[in-house]
């Protein structure tokens, strides 16, 4: 027992050096124990073919294992009293998780070539940042749906220390694209902060897990920040073999990583279709900077993600792909947005 709690408490502490527990389907070992590292990429080339708007994304995000496990004597000092510092805020007999991310996100005009300002469509930006989290999975209760509240803290940077310009035209002249030439038309410089919270629910058919079975998997949150705040409601529906015990396919988003909960699954595959529908009241992409002058459009209040893909599990990994509309964001906007999502989970 004291070996396996070690093993539980470095995992959270270097999860860069921990090693993969060897397989052991007869058991299935509880997936909610075990810790994630998700990679994700968005660009609008990816079965779009276009350059503009939400043009680029990329995120790299930890969860680490459940942390209830993790509040014995035996446990190192360090990660016992990291454990029971975030505990103080988990009601009595749930489940928890702390995540951390970082990612980049970028913004351009249609008209990539001109160095002139261009009024009419959205600036360019970039927003850079790092985001902690904690993850509450609340008591599975048969015949009620699972349940997960995330809770997270995004702060980063927008303007030229995002370093969007240095990221799309370093990766343009590696492959020989001409490059974006209105750069210094961006945001200026602005810290932003953003706080998040989101709840979501799952619904599943008796087998989903061992057999064929379908999710469904509604969500509501907001954000409120200096750089986006808007309220968020969608839903998954997801059909397949053996499905994944987690709460969604995710984009690049706020509150968008889901760990599994319960019985890790063997090999499956799965389609899914979903939406995230947002009310906005500020997105500094769009609405420019909070204290200084800057390019700007009017933006639309309401917008909305729809999307699509496959995805295939594992014990020990899970892929996903998805194809997106995103509806028009700003007044004179020409057409929705369509680009490519995926992302890439090893759990250890």
């Amino acid at each position: 027992m004291r070996f396996r709690l070690t093993l539980a408490g470095l995992a959270v502490a270097l999860p860069a050096l921990a090693e993969p527990a060897p397989p052991t389907p007869a058991a299935h070992p509880s997936a909610w124990d075990r810790g994630s590292i998700t990679l994700y990429s968005e660009n609008d080339k990816y079965f779009a073919g276009t350059d503009r708007a939400y043009t680029n994304g990329f995120k790299l995000s930890y969860l680490s294992p459940d942390l209830s496990t993790l509040r014995s004597p035996e446990v190192a000092a360090p990660v016992r009293l990291f454990a029971e510092a975030l505990g103080r805020f988990v009601p009595e007999g749930h489940t928890y998780k702390f995540g951390l991310s970082f990612g980049q996100n970028i913004y351009t005009p249609e008209d990539t070539e001109t160095s002139a300002p261009v009024p009419e469509d959205r600036p360019y930006a970039a927003w850079l940042y790092g985001g902690v989290a904690l993850h509450v999975l609340y008591p599975v209760v048969p015949g009620r749906a699972a349940r997960l509240d995330i809770f997270e803290l995004n702060l980063g940077m927008v303007g030229p220390s995002a370093l969007g310009e240095d990221v799309q035209n370093g990766f343009h002249d590696l492959i020989d694209v001409a490059p974006a030439n209105g750069w210094a038309n961006q945001l200026r410089d602005e810290p932003g902060i953003n706080l998040i919270y989101e709840r979501r629910y799952r619904f599943s058919t008796a087998e989903a897990r061992e057999a064929w079975g379908a999710d469904f998997i509604p969500r509501a949150g907001f954000c409120l920040g200096n750089v986006f705040t808007y309220a968020n409601a969608g839903a998954e529906l997801r059909l397949g073999y053996k499905l994944p015990a987690d709460f969604g396919s995710n984009l690049i988003r706020p509150s968008g990583d889901s760990a599994p909960d319960k019985i890790r699954p063997g090999w499956g595959v799965f389609l899914f279709g979903a939406f995230d529908a947002r009310a906005v009241a500020r997105d500094i992409t769009l609405d420019g900077n909070t204290f200084k002058d800057s390019p700007s459009v009017d933006k639309r209040p309401f917008v909305a993600d729809l999307y699509g893909g496959i995805g295939v599990s594992s014990p020990w990994i899970q892929l996903r792909y998805a194809q997106v509309v995103r509806t028009k964001e700003f007044k004179g906007q020409r057409d929705s947005q369509v680009f490519g999502s995926i992302s890439a989970t090893v759990l250890f």
